[in-house]
């Protein structure tokens, strides 16, 4: 028996003083190491639980693994390993993420528009000329301007649900607060144009947030093959919102005067912001981490293991071990190994850090502003969406007043004769996206189907626009190209606006909220200039004469630099 318990402590007496579990075969230490008891242990505890806690792990990861890989690949535009790996597709896309953002849109659009008809009886009521009257319209897109590029960024981070949200109650106050500010007090102390000016801000820096929203939910939550038609479809309820703004418009000014039409829009904000909060699904990130919160705390309580009286614990140096950041051993990584509690946590605790550092790469946080600006694909986008918003801000500020101004139609023939253009524009974006994906899959390069569409949708309006420029055209013939013009720009929501998420698929909002910026302050300078011009004129055939020379440059620009490979 002696020489038994000699013949066992001398292989382990280097060990004497381990941390470890009883063994008969040293009297001296009574213990041996605990990895090497744990190993001994690993067959009995699998019985037991099924699954050993290393097992539980690799078993997580390959689910995880096998999650990534159900996502079928897309050939569609803007397809990437990143863009997969931040697509969680939505239950019912079109109930819970495309018809609730096409409501949001809408009703941002009908707060916007409703101005451009309202202008009239306000400017006759405060003594407004044309000039003054480009200033109050382009103060709307001020802060319009001002949210673009955090709005991106936010909604990139927290999700365009959270974001919108936002955006949805402080427009809808912003819009109300006009008519409450414009008290007689304020009208006698002269600062009526000031406060028109800071509401119509107000409202803008809550609108600012909408597309670059919409443009994170759409990269989050819709496959890539389908990206174009929803597109389409949250365009439609954007210009849908003129359309119900110009058929609205003149009935509430007839009904409740000018006052009464700015609180009626802000008051629809309500139940749209119950039902955004309510369908809308979170982001995926925030989906991922609750989903994970129950497997992550699973394996890090194991990480002390706490034995009965016949066993040990880990603790002390050991314990800090089991709970360091280190990077999982290569035996653990390339097969089954010792079962140790020091291997099990450190591998939970590194899938973990990878988890993280997957999570940060995915929500684009990690592409700054700087490297967007250096990448001539940027360029490209910005340079259309100048063009593209220097033409719509005059068609949505100006249009209402050409009518009426130019064609002699009175206020309510002027808004429902500016209802067709934006009706043939709001069919337009969800046909623009049905065709751009029908191109992609019968095989069309995607490259090919974003240059020809926006071709398509800058060119015909500036053949409209040369039309229009023609002194003498019959008001027939200006609400057939006025509509044509509107029309085919439509098919810009198949062009730079879904290359936007081409180029960055891991930073699609931010990315929109860059471009837009730009976008944003040639509309400033659109619809300010447009007054001036009319003003020094009386006329607004300079004003179509330019935005079809910026149209013919825009096309040159775009199909020299576009691509549609995946930069960020």
């Amino acid at each position: 028996m002696a020489l038994l318990s000699s013949s066992c402590a001398q292989p382990f007496a280097k060990y004497r003083h381990a941390q470890g579990v009883r063994s008969p075969c040293l009297p001296d230490t009574g213990r041996v190491p605990v990895f090497l008891a744990a190993a001994a242990k690993a067959p009995l505890r699998q019985r037991r639980s099924g699954l050993s806690r290393v097992s539980r792990a690799r078993h997580l990861a390959a689910s995880s693994a096998s999650s990534a890989a159900a996502v079928p690949p897309s050939s569609g535009p803007g397809s990437s390993s990143a863009a997969a790996a931040t697509t969680v597709p939505a239950a019912a896309p079109f109930l819970t993420v495309l018809l609730p953002t096409a409501l949001a849109l809408l009703l941002c659009n009908m707060d916007r528009i409703c101005l451009s008809v309202a202008i009239l009886p306000m400017s006759a009521e405060f003594g407004w000329p044309a000039s003054l009257q480009g200033v109050i319209q382009s103060a709307f897109l001020w802060g319009y301007m001002a949210t673009q590029l955090v709005g991106g960024a936010l909604a990139d981070r927290y999700g365009g649900k959270l974001v919108l949200a936002g955006g949805i109650a402080w427009f809808s106050v912003a819009s109300m607060l006009l008519p409450l500010a414009l008290s007689p007090a304020t009208v006698a102390g002269g600062l009526t144009v000031p406060v028109v000016l800071l509401s119509r801000f107000l409202t803008g820096f809550g609108e600012g947030v909408a597309l670059p929203s919409m443009s994170n939910l759409i990269a989050s939550h819709i496959p890539a093959a389908s990206k174009a038609r929803a597109l389409g479809l949250c365009f439609s309820g954007f210009h849908s919102g003129n359309l119900a703004g110009l058929i609205l418009s003149p009935l509430l000014l007839m009904s409740y005067g000018w006052r009464g039409l700015f609180y009626v829009f802000g008051l629809l904000g309500l139940p749209l912001l119950f039902m955004w909060l309510k369908v809308v699904p979170d982001s995926p990130a925030r989906q991922t981490a609750a989903a994970a919160a129950p497997a992550i705390d699973t394996t890090t309580d194991t990480a002390t293991t706490t034995a009965s009286p016949g066993k040990s614990r880990v603790t002390g140096p050991e314990a800090a071990a089991t709970s360091s950041t280190a990077p999982v051993p290569a035996a653990v990584a390339a097969g089954p190994g010792p079962d140790s509690p020091h291997i099990e946590t450190s591998a939970a605790t590194a899938g973990g850090n990878a988890s993280s550092r997957g999570t940060s790469a995915a929500s684009g946080s990690d592409v700054s502003i700087g490297s967007m600006l250096a990448s001539s694909a940027t360029w490209a986008i910005i340079a259309v969406n100048v063009v593209n918003h220097f033409g719509y801000f005059i068609y949505l500020n100006w249009m209402p007043a050409y009518f009426n101004k130019a064609l002699g139609f009175d206020l309510r023939a002027s808004s429902f004769t500016a209802f067709l253009p934006w009706l043939v524009m709001a069919v337009g974006s969800s046909a623009a996206g049905l065709l751009a994906d029908a191109l992609v899959s019968q095989g069309v390069a995607v490259s090919a189907v974003r240059k020809g569409m926006q071709t398509v949708a800058f060119l015909v309006p500036a053949a409209a626009l040369l039309v229009l420029s023609q002194p003498g055209i019959s008001p027939a013939m200006a609400v057939g190209c006025m509509t044509m013009a509107l029309g085919t720009t439509s098919l810009g929501q198949a062009g730079f606006v879904a290359n936007m998420s081409d180029v960055a698929p891991r930073a699609a909002g931010k990315m929109f909220g860059l471009c837009n910026t730009f976008g944003c302050l040639s509309g400033i300078v659109g619809v300010t200039a447009v007054g001036f011009i009319v003003e020094a004129t009386h006329s607004f055939a300079p004003v179509f004469s330019l935005t079809a020379v910026l149209y013919v440059l825009g096309t040159i620009i775009w199909n020299i630099y576009c691509t549609t490979e995946p930069v960020f």
